[in-house]
């Protein structure tokens, strides 16, 4: 006998983009009184009740194992007419898949219970990506309490995941998510909106709970097993990792590659080993029946299991269809990573046949790469130069270029090298930290110092040692200057092949110049609103004698710092404040300096701190 279906006249909301003819999941969230959490109630589409073992549409999706969405058309896995049978709609009733819970404030999905639904015509909702912002925003707009209880709800569960130790990132501003496997995959234009969390995160919640659930009814299924690679790294360490990227768009791309190689991909096995990249202990594929081959397998198993009805797969052919998708999946991921190699390669070479002075910084990158792992070419030579007049090199470009063996590309090694030396003295660590990550095998760059002199006035000396060869001692009035310009005298000592011996450093008998030494210029950050620094009492007169105004906004956070110790101030201090919601924060930084104070905001925390000491060095020179 059929388990009894379950009918609720309250409104399910169907996020997905308007153009979309393949809905599966719908849902309902219900806050409880006295701020207790969410009562949680999700269908999926009742595929099962539609696509009969062994039809022509079941051995499509097979064939096909997904949904296919490629620029300009879409290819359905079950076919057009069965996907439009089987879809949910705001009009035709349709049977469902039923998972219900309590969500509590602290992002636990607990009373689970997986049954059959039925929904009536007019029942479901469909809402665009899209409108979701507007109608959180407007109390006035009908939807606007159900969705506003389901973002509350996606934001105490993505909380949860978080805590947990699950890499769980959302960049809605650049268009970037770890997907379940860790990998940082695009999000569509169309789909950029906190709209797309809220699904995320709902339908994750969904797939543990009805694993958990098949894991207490001792119901085999395909579950979703993601393993360990040791070398990965700690999950919140790549979060780190991946928040400081997100900037910087090379600095990501080599991310996002490293990630993809690293971290395994996850599997479908009829047993449970837990997923590593969500941080669950069961989790499985239920909520998107018309779109994977693996839900629809689920979910008649599941609705077999509540029909009382016998088992639609033997556990041996349970098995085989989990290891066949594997199989295809590894064999799509090898596809896809040959087709995007061979594919930039072809770009590479097309691009460095153009003129290089119109390429943007990734794909002149791209280029120098390519030409550095042969002589070198005269275009390429001038075109670096000028770059590094313009300020235009990055630390990559940097790293790759000093790679270069062939002995043609010395001259350009090391006018490129004297230039930032003297410029930019402090892109020397970023340089080195990015040879480093791409040579793992060889020795890091080790760096010495000496301090001499009295303890107001201090002087200090380095020395790097980069492969080997032991670069000049450099010095300095303070220790970071001094480490900066050593680094960059060891990489040139490697490049000509000269050791400096030296044990000690000759000190110099002349004092050193008081001008603090810069840094590189930042990039500009988007959104950045400097406010009107506010003098405050007791201030300090400090000495710019000699500075530039130009060359301190530069790097502005390292110049103060520099200008506090040569003024032998306490060095700056910054006050953190941050406002809106937790997928679209704001910064606001306030800087404290010898009395002098400003203060700026922006959509990153060092993004504001850097506004903010721009803030505070345009007021120091305009009262100087």
């Amino acid at each position: 006998m059929a388990s009894p279906t379950t009918t609720d006249l309250s409104t399910l909301l169907m996020i997905d983009s308007a153009s979309a003819r393949d809905r599966d999941d719908a849902f309902a969230v219900t806050p409880l009184a006295g701020g207790h959490g969410w009562a949680v109630e999700v269908h999926i589409a009742g595929v099962a009740d539609v696509i009969d073992l062994g039809s022509v549409a079941d051995e499509q999706a097979f064939l096909r194992a997904e949904t296919r969405y490629l620029p300009g058309r879409t290819v359905p896995m079950l076919g057009e007419t069965a996907e439009q049978a089987a879809t949910l709609t705001t009009k035709a009733a349709r049977t469902s898949l039923r998972v219900t819970g309590t969500l509590t404030p602290d992002g636990r999905l607990i009373g689970t219970a997986v049954g059959r639904g039925q929904i009536p015509p007019g029942r479901c909702v469909a809402v665009d990506h899209a409108q979701v912002p507007g109608a959180l925003t407007d109390p006035a707009h009908p939807l606007h309490a159900q969705l506003a209880a389901a973002d509350a709800a996606a934001q105490a569960l993505l909380g949860a995941r978080r805590d947990g130790g699950a890499l769980a990132f959302y960049d809605l501003t650049r268009g970037w998510a770890a997907n379940e496997d860790g990998a940082i995959v695009p999000i569509a234009a169309e789909l950029r909106t906190v709209a797309y969390v809220i699904v995320q995160e709902l339908m994750i919640a969904t797939n543990e709970a009805v694993a958990l659930w098949c894991v207490e009814q001792g119901l085999p299924i395909l579950f979703r097993n993601h393993r360990p690679n040791p070398v990965a790294g700690p999950a919140d360490e790549l979060m780190t990792e991946i928040a400081a990227a997100a900037g910087d768009p090379d600095l990501f791309a080599k991310l996002r590659g490293r990630l993809l190689s690293t971290l395994r991909a996850a599997t479908y096995d009829p047993t449970v080993h837990g997923h590593y990249g969500l941080r669950l202990s069961a989790y499985t594929h239920v909520t998107s029946p018309l779109r994977r081959v693996a839900d629809l397998i689920n979910q008649r198993i599941i609705l077999a299991h509540l029909d009382h009805s016998p088992t639609p797969y033997t556990p041996d052919q349970l098995a085989a269809l989990g290891a066949d998708l594997n199989r295809r999946t590894r064999a799509a991921r090898e596809a896809k990573k040959n087709h995007f190699k061979h594919a930039d390669h072809r770009l590479v070479t097309q691009e460095a046949a153009r003129d290089l002075t119109a390429l943007d910084g990734r794909t002149f990158h791209k280029v120098l790469k390519t030409a550095a792992a042969a002589p070198r070419r005269e275009e390429i030579a001038a075109e670096l130069a000028r770059r590094v007049d313009a300020d235009l090199l990055t630390a990559p470009d940097v790293a790759v270029l000093i790679d270069a063996a062939d002995p043609t590309w010395l001259p350009i090694q090391l006018r490129i090298l004297d230039t930032l030396a003297d410029t930019h003295p402090e892109m020397g660590p970023s340089v080195v930290s990015v040879w480093r990550q791409t040579h793992p095998d060889q020795s890091p760059t080790d760096v010495e110092t000496r301090q001499s002199g009295a303890a107001h006035h201090p002087l200090f000396a380095a020395r790097a040692t980069h492969l080997g060869i032991r670069g000049p001692w450099t010095t300095a009035a303070a220790k970071k200057p001094a480490e900066q310009a050593a680094l960059w005298a060891a990489l040139r000592a490697q490049l000509t092949g000269t050791d400096h011996p030296d044990t000690e450093p000759e000190w110099p008998t002349t004092p050193q110049p008081s001008e603090p030494t810069t840094p590189p210029p930042a990039p500009d950050h988007p959104g950045l609103a400097a406010s009107t620094p506010q003098r405050t009492t007791g201030q300090a007169a400090l000495n710019l004698d000699g500075a530039k105004k130009s060359k301190a906004l530069s790097n502005p956070t390292a110049w103060l710092m520099s200008l506090a110790q040569n003024n032998h101030q306490a060095p700056p201090e910054w006050e953190i404040r941050t406002d809106g919601p937790a997928h679209a924060p704001r910064f606001t930084a306030t800087v404290h300096l010898a009395g002098h104070t400003a203060t700026a905001d922006a959509t990153a925390k060092t993004a504001a701190k850097t506004a903010s000491a721009a803030a505070l060095i345009e007021a120091l020179f305009a009262h100087h």
